[in-house]
């Protein structure tokens, strides 16, 4: 452990860093617009083929939602099909959180991104599902997957 304090790269007991990558979004229909540069964040860290990524999502810019469901890339191209469930909406209105999930195909980096109904049952998530998008409002996701 003592290697990584002189390296403040280092993650934890990983092999890679954490490295900021240029994450981009959109929809399946008419795309969102922004007044400015899109407020996304993301980052992952490698360890050989494993990737573990991480994905912040601000709406404070955003002029029009779009249409269609939301999609973000990883960093890499995916080996497997993979579901990641560890994301969060934040609807600042309400003060709720709503479960966020993504959905990536084996060969390819773009995430198609889903919200689980009251009845369990995932929907496609667009800026009317969970509920109507606010600029106030915010989403996360992160998790791990095997590159190509």
């Amino acid at each position: 452990m003592a290697r990584f304090l002189n390296n403040p790269g280092k993650v934890g007991g990983y092999d890679g860093y954490d490295t900021l990558y240029a994450v981009q979004g959109g929809t399946t229909g008419t795309q969102p617009t922004f007044s400015g540069t899109p407020l996304f964040t993301a980052s992952y860290v490698t360890s050989g083929d494993l990737v573990h990524f991480r994905i912040n999502v601000l709406m404070t810019n955003i002029t029009g939602f779009g249409t269609g469901q939301y999609y973000m890339t990883l960093p890499f191209n995916s080996k497997y099909n993979y579901y990641f469930r560890e994301g969060n909406l934040s609807d600042f209105s309400t003060s709720r959180k709503y479960a966020i999930s993504g959905e990536v195909a084996a060969g390819s980096n773009v995430m198609h991104l889903f919200t689980t109904n009251s009845a369990g049952h995932e929907d496609a998530f667009t800026s009317s599902v969970p509920f109507n998008l606010a600029t106030a409002d915010d989403f996360h996701i992160s998790g791990g997957y095997i590159k190509s």
